[in-house]
């Protein structure tokens, strides 16, 4: 929250590092997917302003974000001061992000680019395939969030699985795993076909994405069952 921020910022002093960025990350990773509150995202980005700090979103999923608040991106985005996007997640293009910002910044991150030996030469197929997520795979963002959801409900009635279907707001299906560590869980599953982060020791992440169908996550939740 802004109010978090304001006391997290340590006073001008020779002995600490002097703040500059304030990063959000919108939907949020390890909070399952979570859609950051677009209020708290204005009223952090007024206080981050009032003290001369610049507000940079990691907006991997921020397409995700969009279809499940039903506001566009331009919206989500407004009150900060540069956004990076992922077109490679849930939108399914085989590679490729997006840097955005006012035409100083970006000139200053080529500049950066350049200095640190990055840059793509003929990289307009892979622009290509961006685009072509742009124009047909948003609208089916709201498929992988209904896919989590069964998914986070057939995993809520598993014995040994801690897991609440009100917390799952986009693609992303985070639970505990009482019986066994997560990585230990996570080896299991491999086994069975099916592809699971773990975040800490009791903790595990599920992704739905463009290549993940509603029959998928049917197999996948019985074949997670069956491990414990």
């Amino acid at each position: 929250t802004a109010e978090q921020l304001v006391e997290t910022i340590r006073p001008r002093d020779q002995h600490f590092p002097r703040p500059r960025l304030v990063a959000i990350e919108n939907t949020h990773n390890r909070s399952g997917g979570r859609v950051f509150p677009q209020c708290d995202v204005d009223a952090i980005a007024e206080a981050a302003h009032a003290r001369a700090l610049s507000v940079h979103l990691d907006g991997a999923r921020i397409w995700n974000a969009s279809v499940a608040t039903g506001r566009p991106p331009a919206t989500l985005c407004e009150p900060v001061d540069s956004v990076c996007a992922c077109f490679s997640k849930g939108l399914g293009a085989p590679v490729g992000s997006v840097l955005a910002g006012d035409t100083d910044f970006i000139a200053r991150a080529h500049r950066y680019r350049k200095m640190l030996g990055g840059g793509m030469r003929q990289a307009g197929i892979l622009a290509g395939a961006c685009l072509h997520a742009l124009d047909h795979h948003v609208e089916r963002l709201a498929d992988d969030h209904d896919n989590a959801r069964v998914l986070a409900q057939a995993l809520s009635n598993v014995d040994g699985l801690g897991c609440d279907p009100a917390q799952v707001e986009t693609n992303i299906v985070v639970f505990e795993v009482t019986s066994m560590s997560g990585l230990d869980f996570v080896a299991l599953a491999a086994e069975q076909g099916v592809k699971l982060a773990a975040i800490d020791r009791g903790r595990v992440r599920a992704v739905t994405h463009l290549g993940v169908s509603a029959a998928d996550i049917r197999e996948a939740a019985w074949r997670l069952s069956s491990l414990i």
